[in-house]
């Protein structure tokens, strides 16, 4: 049961991230929307970064499946990498609240291990969709989602477009620039 609640909990925070940015998110207004206590997320998580970290393991999961769906729709290892990027900057421009608090400095490497089991999760998933090879070198696999978390950053800054630019154009470059090696 008390799966289900945290679940419950979880999902409101993100309902109240879509609806009006971090700081709409708090514990007592998780409680409210939830339609629980106003107590009950003090009771599955420690404090307001808890659950923000809780909640970024969520938007990870969300993030994989949106990315894994458009990279299973080809075979090919240019088509792959083309739909891997499109998917993850589609996913940060439609949803950017949830991106960035992905990415919050609040969320330092180690510090909250449920955000580092989902990522871990979805690294060991681009292995696998992506490379096209399961246990792909941990480099080539960081490699790729810092291309795609900086292009992502360009991209919901408006950086791209100011150029006369889209990610697709971006995208094929770094196609045909990975083809190169």
């Amino acid at each position: 049961m008390a799966d289900d609640t945290r679940t419950r909990l979880i999902e409101s925070a993100l309902a109240l991230l879509r609806a009006g940015g971090l700081e709409a998110v708090t514990l007592r207004a998780v409680g409210d929307a939830s339609g629980l206590s106003r107590s009950a997320a003090y009771r599955h998580f420690t404090d307001k970064t808890a659950l923000l970290a809780a909640l970024a393991g969520r938007v990870v999961l969300d993030l994989s499946e949106q990315v894994s769906a458009a990279v299973g729709s080809t075979d090919d290892l240019p088509g792959r990498l083309r739909a891997f990027y499109q998917g993850y900057v589609d996913y940060a421009m439609r949803h950017p609240q949830e991106y960035r608090l992905v990415f919050a400095s609040e969320f330092l490497a180690g510090s909250h291990p449920e955000l580092e089991v989902a990522v871990d999760e979805v690294m060991d998933q681009l292995g696998l969709r992506v490379a096209g090879r399961p246990g792909a070198a941990k480099a080539d696999l960081l490699a790729l989602l810092c291309t795609a978390h900086g292009l992502a950053e360009l991209a919901t800054a408006g950086h791209l477009t100011h150029k006369g630019l889209d990610a697709a154009d971006v995208i094929d470059a770094i196609v045909r620039n990975h083809q190169g090696r």
